[in-house]
């Protein structure tokens, strides 16, 4: 997986946690468990799908279908 692509989606995270004290911009365990009324299991189906190379290409549709996910 590409290192931009990690980065946007670890950014999505700490956009929807508002915390990215921890390595990378990554919100930190508290604020990322503090996360409600997001359905996890989509999202990660979503990122499995990316992981197995149905996502190639077509990555900016992941990143939308996530933020979707989450609400941003």
């Amino acid at each position: 997986m590409k290192l931009a692509l990690v980065k946007e989606l670890i950014g999505l995270f700490s956009e929807k946690t508002s915390c990215a004290v921890q390595h990378r911009g990554c919100p930190c365990n508290s604020c990322f468990h503090a996360i409600k009324d997001v359905d996890f299991q989509h999202i990660c189906w979503l990122i499995l799908l990316l992981l197995r190379g149905d996502y190639k290409g077509m990555e900016a549709d992941l990143i939308k279908d996530i933020k979707e996910e989450l609400r941003l």
